[in-house]
């Protein structure tokens, strides 16, 4: 922001054009950021930041036009109020609370680190490889409505895992999962009608914890709106507990529900190392450990 109060906001291109060095508080979402802005640019969004007069980092806005939605990252009401106005959306998403209309999320976490789990999977849960991947668009596209398709490879090629329950020949049910700077956002868990109540997204939950350990990741987060009964429940079941609240302010027709595409793109500091790769797995019958796992 100018001496003045006045607010201004260049494009971000890449990633590296931002420092990354964030004044104290400014987001849950720090470790994140720089993979958010990445994954956006990378399927044809935009990203924007903000400085104050002292050259200071004041604010951060991702866009996907395609989906016309965003994510505003910021403590500053004036900030807020800029990147607000600055393109025509659906929805937005943020931490900070203003007089605007809007949706409560809270933001669940889990300490992998203490982490006990005893659970007995009662389907066989499996990671999306190549050969799956335009099943799975077609999954995301009928169950996301307005969801930009590039996404799902974008995301796959960052290094996010989806990992998915099949029922015969059909998906039944699938939930994502990012790891950056060893912390975890499990997002997008999704049960089709049909095959709901029946245990499928509570396995899925625990595939992708114990996934996460596996990995040495030492926490994991979710953004989870307050009327998704289910997928609270679930998270409670996992252990996860609510520490913080995030926003979805709907720009036009408040009234209309539409399913965020990843449930928010609130998120990676100043490097990221690129997740491993890994190869097909498959987690089936009984886990079962009482104490630190893997």
């Amino acid at each position: 922001m100018s001496s003045s109060g006045e607010v201004k906001a260049v494009e971000v291109r890449s990633p590296s054009d931002i420092d990354f060095v964030f004044p104290n508080g400014f987001s849950f979402f720090e470790p994140y950021l720089q993979y958010f802005i990445r994954e956006t640019i990378g399927a044809g969004g935009e990203a924007y930041v903000s400085r104050t007069s002292e050259g200071n980092i004041s604010g951060i806005f991702v866009y996907d036009g395609s989906e016309k939605t965003g994510t505003i990252y910021t403590t500053s009401k004036r900030v807020f109020d800029y990147f607000y106005e600055l393109r025509p959306a659906n929805f937005l998403f943020a931490e900070l609370k203003t007089e605007h209309e809007s949706e409560v999320y809270d933001i669940y976490t889990i300490d992998l680190e203490n982490l006990s789990v005893v659970h007995r999977f009662s389907y066989e849960i499996s990671i999306v490889e190549e050969g799956d991947v335009d099943e799975i668009g077609q999954f995301m596209t009928s169950t996301h409505p307005g969801i930009n398709r590039r996404w799902v490879n974008v995301a796959l090629n960052e290094g996010e895992r989806c990992f998915f329950v099949r029922l015969g020949k059909e998906i039944a049910g699938l939930g994502w999962l990012s790891i950056v700077n060893n912390i975890g956002r499990l997002h997008s868990l999704h049960v089709k009608p049909q095959f709901r109540r029946i245990g499928i997204g509570e396995d899925i939950l625990f595939a992708r914890l114990l996934w996460l350990r596996s990995k040495r990741a030492h926490s994991a987060f979710s953004e989870i709106s307050r009327h998704n009964f289910p997928s609270s429940r679930i998270a409670l079941k996992g252990q996860m507990t609510p520490c913080g609240q995030i926003f979805q302010y709907f720009k036009k027709n408040p009234d209309r529900k539409v399913e965020p595409k990843r449930s928010l793109r609130f998120w990676e500091p100043r490097r990221r190392d690129k997740p491993e790769q890994s190869s097909r797995s498959v987690l089936h019958s009984t886990y079962t450990s009482p104490s630190r796992l893997l």
